[in-house]
């Protein structure tokens, strides 16, 4: 329960820097915390959009999709890795804006949530919106896969040009063919809440449909290793507890996993 606490503490923390500008659009090339409208809630979404300080725009983008937790530096890192590759970055908040945190009962995965920030940031004049991906952890994996599955929803005609999924539960989803993007499962063989057996047929599944999707199991891998936190988490949404363990080794390849992956996808 120590652990929960802490997350509930960033995530409080964190979200209370979130509220944003209110935006309809980024024709004026706005960046930093945003408030935009979703387009089946009413409600306002937040996120914070930043551009990397190398390469020539229009960059290519990626959205990032938090965890259970919620907002965390775990999400920050990520970001600021693909910045450093000359990739702009939309962190999303999808737990802030509906009042839930990493101790609530119930957890969204609201899949509208990241074709909302894909037509969003098709509005930017600096950013190519026919190459922007997406990544997700842990419920922002499923996130991801739920996107992945429904192809371009209600973004303009838009659709995502690859999507990243962190140790995700793949028992719960499926990947149909729809628009073809490549996905990428991360998973490590030691974690204790998703079976790599259940992401296995997943992936097996994607490409019986015609799907390009792959799978990259790490060895000695618990779930969340990029996070900043070890121990056993009660996940109370799920009524279940498991083995958090930060690795920095398996960090370290994932993110290169990550890179390898989408660099043909948005050619930064």
């Amino acid at each position: 329960m120590k652990l929960a606490f802490v997350l509930s503490i960033s995530l409080g923390v964190l979200a209370g820097c979130a509220s944003g500008k209110k935006v309809d659009s980024l024709e004026q090339g706005q960046t930093g915390w945003l408030s935009y409208p979703s387009s089946v809630e009413k409600l306002r979404l937040t996120g914070q959009l930043l551009l990397p300080t190398i390469g020539t725009p229009p960059y290519p983008a990626m959205i990032l999709a938090h965890a259970s937790g919620g907002l965390d530096t775990r999400v920050d890192r990520w970001a600021a890795f693909f910045r450093e590759q000359g990739i702009a970055t939309l962190v999303i908040d999808y737990f802030g804006p509906r009042g839930v945190t990493a101790n609530s009962a119930t957890q969204p995965i609201p899949t509208h949530d990241v074709y909302d920030a894909l037509r969003l940031l098709g509005t930017h004049p600096l950013i190519n919106p026919e190459r922007v991906g997406i990544i997700g952890f842990s419920r922002g994996g499923n996130v991801v896969l739920n996107a992945a599955d429904m192809g371009a929803y209600d973004a303009g005609g838009r659709q995502f040009a690859g999507y990243v999924a962190l140790y995700p539960s793949c028992g719960v989803t499926s990947i149909r063919k729809g628009n073809g993007a490549p996905v990428l499962i991360m998973l490590g063989d030691r974690d204790d809440l998703v079976p790599v057996v259940q992401c296995e047929t997943l992936v097996e599944n994607a490409r019986s449909k015609g799907r390009e999707a792959r799978l990259k199991v790490f060895e000695g891998g618990y779930h969340g290793w990029d996070g900043d936190f070890s121990g056993i988490w009660y996940h109370r949404a799920l009524n279940t507890s498991y083995t958090l363990q930060a690795d920095d080794r398996i960090t370290e390849l994932s993110r290169q996993e990550a890179l390898s992956f989408l660099k043909p996808l948005l050619r930064p």
